[in-house]
């Protein structure tokens, strides 16, 4: 009980910083650095940690980073949520060297989040109770980075 408190706590935080990230006068970092942090945060709260891996943590941690630094408009001409939540969801693919067992989660981890994504963008209406769309989609975006590893 006290592992998905924890869970849903750095999961509203995720989406505090995600929404920083994306707001006028802060910067990206906020969301790119700290959501990805959060989420190996998470991760290891869920699978455990291995301090001999430290590296794939790394890598995983940088992974995300980068998957949060697009919405792959160059490629597809326009901001492709279904593609980005998909690929922030295989961010966690070089975890299956240490961690056996996930690669079933890390797949309908990442569709999971496709879907939410991609009907967050196309659906969510102009106003959620007091916040415009920009804020509450930003919001649940990074927020279900988190909240999807409540699923294992």
């Amino acid at each position: 009980m006290i592992k998905i408190l924890l869970i849903l706590g750095l999961s509203i935080l995720s989406g505090i910083f995600g929404r920083m990230g994306g707001a006028e006068g802060y910067n990206t970092l906020y969301r790119d650095i700290l959501c990805s942090l959060i989420s190996v945060i998470v991760f290891c709260i869920c699978f455990g940690f291995n301090q001999c891996h430290w590296v794939l943590y790394l890598i995983v941690f940088g992974l995300q980073w980068a998957a949060l630094s697009t919405y792959y408009d160059k490629l597809f001409k326009f901001d492709n949520f279904w593609f980005s939540g998909f690929m922030m969801g295989l961010t966690l693919l070089p975890f299956i060297f240490i961690y056996k067992t996930i690669l079933l989660f890390i797949i309908i981890r990442a569709l999971l989040l496709a879907i939410i994504w991609g009907l967050l963008n196309k659906f969510l209406p102009s106003q959620v109770f007091i916040w415009n769309r920009a804020v509450a989609e930003e919001f649940l975006r990074y927020t279900t980075i988190i909240l999807t590893y409540l699923i294992k």
